[in-house]
């Protein structure tokens, strides 16, 4: 049995137990063809499992096709793999914290498309200026919005896609690639359009919009297109801000087995790309989008999408980001990490981080959360703490949250700190989590666990820099210093903490930390257990 178009029109899959559409398939696609209204850039697993599947739960509903054309930029081995090897159906495989599982097979996708191939290229061009087009969403992580480097000056590939032409050349960027297509979309009759970032980072869409213009403002200055197409996109295109809120880990072996157990072939994951024709994921989800579509848009509230204004969507970003989920998660990878916990549900048993969890949000987020007024910001958090994170059916692990951590602390830490500066009745010296935190990933950077032995440590564009600082730190030495150059910098922390009485708490913190092996089990057991 092969998650294909065959077994969809046959009875096995729904024999073994698999959801399927309800609407037909072939027909969504002959109608998506000749009319498209949706193309998403970057279909990773977010996309297949989440805004996808969302696609199909309103066509299943009868409401109008709203097929969607999957744009792979850069790998079309992914693409292949994850999704064309299946007849672009996705099996989707929600794991719930008590034990059962949910199979469905997605189907919502219209068209798979390589970027870099030329057949491919062709078309992705004609869908981005049908006229018919509502809506651009993008999944690309948050590196695919930034066009500068550390130094200030344009990454490589950007400059080199500074110089091609719009109209006719490939880019090398996604930011490139989209700016080209409401170019070409302009020439094609200028009808309006939105374009949405569906990436987890702060006010998305504003970044989205401007790294967009920039390009576009380069290219007027270069003679490359003039400025009524740079004052159109500015106008008449929306880039409205969204949230959104689902762990979708890694593709899962045990869920590969399962599956395989279960009669379905060619399901195992693909060690190239990593990538497999499931996606497993959590039974909880949130997106909410700042209601501007100027083309229209398809109905995906019937799914349970919030559209809303951008102070609520703000208001959602801030609880979620600053206070009752993000900043929980890094804390449970840095010393997930250090204590060599294998998944996050394992490290949400151990009491000392379990308690950790607890203070963080309870007790050092609630007090300046965001109250976006359409989720309760208490049982968002109650929710995290005893459904989402101790699942154990999910399989996250440490080392995937803590990729990137210096770029998160800004937004899932600072902006908290920034609240208790700005805030005479907090007092900021009376932290003990975030403080803690700062301090463990300082001893993270060291590159040795709680054991005493080296562990590998998840990317970070700063890792270099960040190592260096902490190579002279000994176990057993008192010389909190040693990481005042981190503390300092305001880029990883959001302020100087050099400047607050943070400083001397996350110093005392450290110290703590490098006693020697064992100590970071025995500084949670002595504050959070």
């Amino acid at each position: 049995m092969k998650l294909d178009l065959d077994a969809l029109h046959g009875p096995a899959l729904a024999d073994a137990g698999l959801a399927l559409p309800l609407f037909d398939v072939g027909e969504m696609r002959s109608q998506a063809h000749d009319r498209p209204r949706w193309m998403h850039i970057g279909p990773g697993n977010l996309f297949r499992v989440h805004i996808a599947r969302l696609a199909q739960d309103i066509m299943n509903s009868g409401a109008e096709q709203c097929g969607i054309a999957a744009i792979a930029p850069r790998n079309p081995q992914r693409l292949d793999r994850g999704l064309t090897d299946h007849d672009l159906l996705t099996l989707g495989v929600t794991s719930h914290a008590d034990g059962h599982t949910d199979f469905g097979v997605i189907a919502s996708i219209s068209e798979g498309l390589a970027y870099r191939r030329d057949d491919d290229f062709r078309r992705i061009t004609e869908i981005a200026c049908a006229e018919s087009l509502q809506l651009i969403t993008l999944t690309i992580t948050e590196k695919g919005y930034q066009l500068n480097g550390y130094d200030g000056s344009y990454q490589d590939a950007v400059v080199e896609d500074l110089g091609r032409d719009p109209e006719s050349d490939r880019m090398s960027t996604a930011m490139g690639l989209v700016t080209a297509l409401l170019v070409q979309r302009f020439h094609a009759g200028a009808t309006p359009v939105a374009v949405v970032s569906c990436d987890n980072f702060s006010h998305n869409g504003d970044m989205l919009r401007t790294s967009v213009l920039t390009i576009a403002a380069e290219w007027e200055k270069r003679g490359v297109i003039d400025h009524r197409v740079v004052e159109w996109i500015a106008e008449k295109v929306e880039f409205p801000i969204s949230v959104i809120d689902k762990i979708t880990p890694a593709p899962s072996q045990k869920v590969a087995e399962q599956l395989a157990a279960m009669g379905l072939e060619d399901m195992g994951i693909d060690p190239d790309v990593e990538v497999a024709g499931f996606v497993n994921t959590e039974p909880a989800e949130y997106l909410v989008i700042e209601d501007r579509f100027p083309n229209g848009r398809p109905e995906l509230e019937k799914a349970g999408v919030y559209f809303t204004d951008r102070d609520t969507c703000y208001r959602f970003e801030r609880m979620k980001v600053t206070t009752c989920l993000n900043p929980l998660h890094t804390a449970l990878a840095i010393t997930g990490v250090l204590l060599r916990k294998p998944t996050i549900d394992e490290a949400m048993k151990d009491p000392g981080l379990a308690g950790l969890v607890h203070c963080l949000g309870w007790q050092e987020g609630l007090p300046v959360v965001s109250d976006p007024g359409i989720i309760d910001p208490k049982e968002f958090l109650r929710e995290v703490e005893e459904e989402r994170f101790p699942n154990p059916f999910l399989g996250d692990t440490p080392s995937r949250i803590a990729t990137d951590t210096s770029q998160k602390i800004p937004i899932r830490f600072g902006e908290t700190v920034k609240s208790y500066l700005a805030d005479d009745s907090l007092k900021v010296a009376s932290l003990r989590a975030i403080p803690f935190v700062f301090a463990a990933w300082c001893r993270y950077l060291m590159g040795i666990a709680d054991d005493g032995e080296p562990v590998e440590l998840s990317s970070d564009p700063l890792l270099g820099q960040l190592e260096s600082v902490v190579s002279g730190a000994r176990f057993g030495d008192d010389d909190s210093k040693v990481i005042s150059p981190i503390l300092s910098r305001g880029d990883i922390f959001g302020v100087d903490l050099t400047m607050t009485p943070l400083s001397d708490v996350v110093e005392r913190f450290f110290i703590r930390l490098t006693a020697g092996p064992g100590a970071v089990r025995s500084v949670l057991d002595e504050e959070f257990a």
